[in-house]
C-alpha cells in the first residue's frame, strides 16, 4: 500500500535526513547547537581562537591547548567519550597544540564564554534586578564576568542583529552588572536602582533586551581581566570538560555548532 506523507511529516523526515540527531548537552551530536548544551558551561569559540592564534596555521584543525599558568593540557574529543586516553583521542591528531590566551582586551573579540541560564526573570517589585543565572560569581575567577551580546541572543531585532554575530557576540550589555546572590545563582542588574533610565546608553538596544531575559533563556557572559583561565579550570575541575562552538559554515547571524569537547587526558 502507498505511505502518504503530510507537509508536516515530510518536514520532519527531511530534517532528520540532512541533520541528523542532536545530543542532549551531554555530547556533541551530529549537529548540536550551543542552545543545545547543558548550563552552566565553558565555550571557547574556535573561529575567534584561529584568528588570534596568526602565527600557527590552524586552518580548520581543531588544536590541542595548553593552559600557561596552570601547566595543564587539553585535548579535542568529538563528545561523550569516557576513554580519555591519548589513544582514545578522536579528532584532529596531527593538529599542533597552542597555548590558549584568554585575556580580555577591549579590542579584540572574546575567546571564551560563561554559557548560562536565567533561572528566575525580571519581576515588577524591582527596577534594578534583570535575572538570575545558573552560574555562580565564583565560576568567573577573581576579576568577575560581563553580561555581553552573546553568541545566541533571540532577544535583539533586526536593527543590530549583525551586531552580535561575530565580533559582536563579546560586545557589553551597556549598564549591566553582574554579581553575588543570597541563592544557588547570580544576579544580573542595572548599576543604578532607577533602572534603564539611569544606566542605558543613547544605544539602547546594547542592553535593553535584558529586560526581557525570560526563565530558560540562555546568554553568555565574559570573564573580565585575566580571570578567564582560572575560570575554565573551575568549569574542568567541577565539570570534566569545556566547548568548542563554532559559526563556521553555519547560516550568518544563526547560532554556532558545538564541535568538540576539551578535556584532560587520562593517564
Amino acid at each position: 500500500m502507498k505511505r502518504e506523507y503530510s507537509l508536516l511529516q515530510s518536514t520532519l523526515i527531511l530534517v532528520a535526513i540532512f541533520f541528523g540527531p542532536a545530543s542532549n548537552g551531554t555530547g556533541v551530536g551530529a549537529l548540536t547547537l550551543l542552545s543545545d548544551l547543558a548550563t552552566p558551561s565553558f565555550v571557547i569559540d574556535l573561529r575567534t581562537l584561529r584568528k588570534r592564534c596568526v602565527e600557527v596555521d590552524l586552518s580548520d584543525k581543531i588544536p590541542s591547548l595548553q593552559l600557561p599558568r596552570h601547566d595543564v593540557s587539553l585535548y579535542p574529543f568529538k563528545g561523550g567519550d569516557d576513554a580519555t586516553t591519548a589513544a582514545a583521542t578522536a579528532l584532529d591528531r596531527d593538529a599542533p597544540t597552542i597555548s590558549l590566551d584568554l585575556q580580555d582586551r577591549a579590542d579584540q573579540a572574546a575567546v571564551g564564554y560563561l554559557h548560562t541560564s536565567v533561572i528566575r526573570p525580571r519581576d515588577a517589585e524591582s527596577s534594578a534586578f534583570l535575572a538570575e543565572l545558573d552560574v555562580t560569581p565564583s565560576l568567573c575567577g577573581s576579576d568577575g564576568a560581563r553580561l555581553v551580546l552573546g553568541l545566541n541572543n533571540h532577544h535583539v531585532g533586526s536593527y543590530y542583529w549583525a551586531r552580535s554575530a561575530g565580533a559582536g557576540s563579546s560586545m557589553d550589555a551597556i549598564g549591566i552588572t553582574f554579581g553575588d546572590a543570597d541563592s544557588d545563582g547570580g544576579i544580573l542588574q542595572w548599576e543604578d536602582d532607577d533602572g534603564p533610565v539611569a544606566c542605558n546608553s543613547n544605544d539602547g538596544k546594547r542592553s535593553e533586551w535584558a529586560n526581557f531575559l525570560r526563565a530558560g533563556d540562555t546568554v553568555q557572559l565574559v570573564p573580565m581581566g585575566s580571570s578567564g583561565e582560572d575560570s575554565l579550570m573551575e568549569f574542568l575541575d567541577r565539570y570534566g570538560c569545556v566547548y568548542g562552538i563554532s559559526p563556521e559554515g553555519r547560516p550568518m547571524g544563526s547560532e554556532p555548532a558545538v564541535v568538540c569537547e576539551w578535556r584532560r587526558l587520562k593517564h
